[in-house]
């Protein structure tokens, strides 16, 4: 029997890869693919966005260490069973000629922000993946989910050095590969303000490219299962 998160994952890949539209942020990005996935052939039961789980709740299953609400991207349902998304949207600066309500504008406009930041951005994908173990541990319908994250930024697919405060929360490489989320400098900024963690297992990241309107991007889907 196909597993749900199996239908779901297709699904994700096929969007993504069929998808031809430049999508300018994050919050893009959630609501074509969910508006997507409401249309799928897979007829999905429910496709809901911001699915809140209180913190607490997770708390009973294991050590969620940053006490905040959670609001799920993106939760499937189908045949009494759920699937979380988690989504990532990195991006580097692109500028581009738009039109607005069928008015073809004249000057070039900043359509994906020079996000930066590439450090926090690699913490917030493997948070995402921790917070979608716990929302598994705790929850008997939900199976697995996903975490995914889509990039035009290259510096992401690069194993980080050694030597780097957030070697441990690359995504490529044998960093990617720890159960450890750690900051190389417990004084540092970020150690203090985004506190380490531990995932449950190794986990295996396999980027993809695809080209949208001149533009290279990489994304990578893994499976919590």
């Amino acid at each position: 029997m196909t597993m749900l998160i199996d239908i779901v994952r297709k699904d994700v890949c096929a969007f993504w890869e069929s998808n031809d539209e430049l999508l300018f942020n994050e919050r893009d990005f959630q609501m074509h693919l969910a508006t997507w996935l409401r249309n799928s052939a897979n007829s999905y039961d429910d496709v809901d966005v911001e699915y809140y789980v209180p913190w607490h709740e997770l708390q009973k299953v294991g050590k969620y260490v940053w006490e905040s609400e959670l609001r799920l991207d993106i939760v499937i349902k189908k045949d009494g069973e759920y699937c979380p998304i988690e989504l990532k949207y990195k991006t580097r600066k692109v500028k581009r000629k738009i039109s607005r309500f069928d008015e073809d504008l004249t000057a070039d406009v900043v359509v994906m922000k020079n996000q930066g930041a590439q450090d926090l951005g690699m913490y917030d994908f493997w948070k995402d993946v921790r917070c979608v173990e716990l929302v598994r541990n705790r929850f008997e319908r939900v199976k697995g989910g996903l975490a995914v994250f889509v990039t035009n930024d290259g510096f992401y697919t690069k194993g980080s050095k050694e030597s780097s405060n957030n070697y441990l929360f690359g995504m490529a490489g044998e960093a990617a590969r720890s159960t450890k989320k750690h900051w190389a400098n417990p004084e540092s900024t970020c150690a203090k303000t985004h506190p380490n963690f531990e995932v449950e297992r190794e986990y295996s990241i396999e980027w993809r490219t695809r080209e949208i309107d001149l533009v290279e991007f990489y994304y990578c889907i893994v499976a919590i299962e």
